[in-house]
């Protein structure tokens, strides 16, 4: 019997640190999207199918490891997800921690934190 409770313990828990460990981002920010404008510290972007003559000048691409633009690339060290449901749809976001270095040589990097909130083709990314 406590043979039992033990192998089933050590099952959620070594499920629950599966999913704890996961570092992936989810399909709802995946994607090309094309730069809009900036205030303070928050960028807007849209899905190409949402500018004019899906015309970009600046692309943030988010791929599950991670996102890539404006001079850098990152990759999540951790996140935390939310969403917000309302009668004209739901918005989707991401509290993410991520390790970001600059394109070029390899170096450590450096840790930063940043709002991922999506609401259908609109994407503002906020560094906090």
């Amino acid at each position: 019997m406590l043979r039992s409770i033990c192998v089933a313990a050590a099952v959620v828990i070594a499920s629950s640190h599966a999913r704890a460990v996961e570092k992936t981002i989810p399909i709802n920010f995946i994607g090309e999207w094309c730069y809009s404008s900036q205030e303070n510290k928050t960028t807007s972007y849209t899905l190409p199918s949402w500018t004019e003559d899906g015309h970009c000048t600046k692309i943030l691409s988010i791929d599950q490891y991670g996102f890539y633009g404006e001079g850098r690339h990152c990759e999540p060290v951790s996140m935390r997800l939310t969403r917000d449901t309302a009668p004209s749809g739901t918005a989707y976001i991401a509290m993410v921690t991520a390790r970001c270095q600059p394109d070029g040589p390899v170096t450590a990097g450096k840790l930063q934190s940043f709002e991922f909130n999506r609401y259908k083709g609109n994407l503002w990314v906020t560094i906090k």
